[in-house]
């Protein structure tokens, strides 16, 4: 039971990344995108064209949940393409106002690989007491069943253009006005869009992947509200999105991009740094 804690602990980073995932009717306001207006709706449609050119990106996340009291904050930089890599950190987290300092971390995913950084109250669980501990996708599957695979593919959500993919089904999108984001002047989009319409949005694949985590909103006919931050190069800079209850109450997700396009190295830690451990032992299964 206690390794199940510490390995839970050491890749809670990976959870909050999960989280970086959580719309088009034409308008009559229309927003400006470097020289050229446009319509809100057209807008996003821009904004989503060209962010699926980047394939880096770095994103501040903060989730607050509402309903309990919980609130998460993460930062991390992404590589999507040609294969997923990524370094994130989870540097704050609290459940009813009280900080849950056991579940901040690092985790770093780099050929076919997750490292996570352990919280040092768990590192005894980790072999030679070393402060990371690596998981390789494959042998996760083979030796426990655990679908890391899965969870990765979903952290693949934070990809930007996919969300303002999703947010161009919205039917009463709408330009809110012009806006300083972290110092850069963006033009500002609000609208509604439901889990069904977002999903239909996405070819094959992508839809697959994000019906794994969009389907838990619950009902797919309920409206999720958006807002969208775009700058003159038609990037999102800011995505906050809120879950519409019947009750008024919701979670929200705030997402802050920056760097977009711009190079960066994803390295392991170093191999005197990392420990093993055995998944077979941790989910009790033996040969």
């Amino acid at each position: 039971m206690k390794r199940r804690i510490a390995v839970a602990a050491g890749v809670t980073s990976v959870g909050a990344v999960l989280l970086l995932s959580g719309c088009g009717g034409t308008e009559t306001k229309a927003g400006s995108t470097g020289d050229i207006k446009l319509t809100a709706a057209d807008a996003v449609i821009k904004a989503s064209e060209k962010t699926g050119q980047a394939d880096t990106f770095k994103a501040d996340l903060t989730v607050n949940g509402s309903a309990k009291g919980g609130s998460v904050h993460a930062t991390g930089q992404f590589r999507l393409r040609p294969t997923l890599e990524f370094d994130a950190t989870l540097d704050n987290a609290s459940k009813g106002g009280q900080s849950l300092s056991g579940l901040s971390g690092q985790a770093i995913f780099t050929g076919d690989t997750l490292y996570a950084k352990v919280p040092q109250q768990f590192s005894q669980f980790v072999g030679g007491g070393k402060p990371w501990v690596k998981i390789s996708v494959a042998q996760a599957q083979q030796q426990s069943g655990m679908d890391l695979r899965g969870v990765i593919d979903q952290i693949q959500q934070v990809d930007p253009a996919e969300q303002t993919k999703m947010f161009t089904a919205s039917k009463d999108v709408h330009k809110v006005g012009t806006e300083s984001v972290d110092g850069v002047q963006t033009t500002h989009y609000q609208g509604t869009v439901t889990a069904k319409e977002a999903l239909q949005q996405l070819n094959a694949q992508q839809r697959a992947n994000a019906q794994k985590w969009l389907s838990r909103a619950g009902n797919s006919d309920r409206k999720m509200n958006f807002d969208l931050w775009v700058d003159s190069s038609n990037l999102p800079r800011k995505m906050v999105t809120k879950g519409a209850e019947p009750t008024g109450d919701g979670g929200t997700v705030t997402v802050l991009y920056r760097d977009y396009g711009k190079s960066f190295k994803v390295s392991a830690p170093p191999s005197d740094q990392v420990g093993d451990f055995s998944l077979q032992g941790l989910f009790g299964k033996h040969n």
